[in-house]
């Protein structure tokens, strides 16, 4: 790790991508789009906060990459004149997470006028005609399959270890502002009754669904960890068995997830080969179907988790083992669009 500072003595070499995050979250997808650019042949400098760095617990070529830790935009202002000229020499400028908050710094940084910028988008209405050259260039990421830019998935996480599934079933379940949780704690009470075994970690940066959501019966099937490091959400992760999305169709903020945004939860599903539980008006949006996924419909999560809790291990890796065939492709999609990206206007 290097002080921000300290960029402008480094020596950046042929083929050298800078990946920048301006905001303080999304680092999970670090790992995933320096994963791309590794697999086709390029050193990777990244500049992002410090707390950033954690995401890359699991990562296998940690070698090939540099960090350069920022504490707060202001150091970017204050260096933007010297540090526009800098990221000249990078091969490609990857902006991580595309937002009007930071169009300004974007600006001050000349991104807009480079021909060698990508900005990634996660969500659609954070598009204007600023980028319509950027998308233009194949130069528009996005992380599904929405109506504009390319497909570029980042789920990979580093080197994880595959799980049988647990005798005491365990769900993965992140804590998301203005969701729906009723039916999913109705159908765990139920559970409950039947002496069925299960536990469901909770992690989330906010306690939008906490102990306060459940009734006392179910306070020893839940383990609550809110802002957790990256590193203790990947242990959490690899001992799951499932996670579930408890997307509401109802619910106008979740449908946006099956329009203009992508869920973090399915990057964590993709990179960790965690079936999810979702519902059947989301999961073809994520490429979830009946052979990868636990899909349910009309708010019958009792169904459906109790099918998941029931499953032997055998036919738990059905699931798995189709899950895995998916993010291969996933990943085959990705991969070729960034090829779209960086091979027209490079000499590689």
């Amino acid at each position: 790790m290097n002080k921000f500072n300290s960029i402008f003595n480094s020596t950046i070499k042929n083929k050298t991508i800078l990946i920048f995050e301006p905001n303080r979250y999304h680092f999970e997808c670090l790992p995933g789009y320096a994963k791309y650019f590794i697999d086709l042949g390029y050193k990777i400098d990244i500049l992002t906060r410090s707390f950033g760095i954690n995401a890359f617990f699991l990562f296998n070529e940690i070698d090939k990459i540099r960090f350069f830790v920022y504490e707060n935009l202001k150091s970017l202002y204050k260096y933007a004149k010297k540090l526009k000229l800098f990221i000249k020499k990078y091969d490609f400028i990857v902006v991580q997470t595309t937002d009007e908050k930071n169009k300004n710094l974007f600006i001050h940084l000349n991104l807009l006028n480079l021909n060698n910028t990508i900005f990634i988008f996660h969500n659609k209405h954070y598009i204007d005609n600023n980028y319509s050259e950027f998308f233009n260039r194949n130069h528009a990421w996005t992380l599904g399959n929405i109506s504009k830019g390319i497909l570029v998935n980042p789920h990979y996480f580093g080197n994880i270890p595959i799980k049988d599934k647990k005798k005491k079933t365990i769900f993965f379940l992140t804590s998301t502002k203005n969701r729906n949780y009723k039916y999913l704690v109705k159908s765990l009470i139920k559970l409950k009754k039947d002496n069925l075994k299960f536990e469901i970690i909770v992690v989330g940066n906010k306690n939008y669904f906490n102990i306060e959501n459940i009734p006392k019966t179910l306070i020893r099937n839940f383990h609550f960890k809110f802002g957790t490091t990256y590193d203790e959400m990947y242990k959490c992760l690899v001992n799951a068995d499932y996670i579930i999305i408890p997307f509401d169709p109802k619910n106008k903020n979740d449908i946006s997830y099956k329009t203009v945004r992508v869920s973090g939860s399915i990057q964590l599903s993709y990179g960790f080969l965690k079936p999810v539980i979702i519902d059947k008006n989301f999961a073809e949006f994520y490429s979830f179907n009946c052979k990868n996924s636990l899909i349910y419909e009309n708010y019958d999560f009792y169904t459906i988790m109790k099918k998941a809790i029931k499953l032997n291990n055998k036919e738990y890796k059905y699931f798995q083992n189709n899950l895995n065939d998916t993010v291969k492709e996933i990943y085959k999609i990705s991969i070729n669009n960034v090829k779209k990206s960086i091979y027209k206007n490079n000499k590689y």
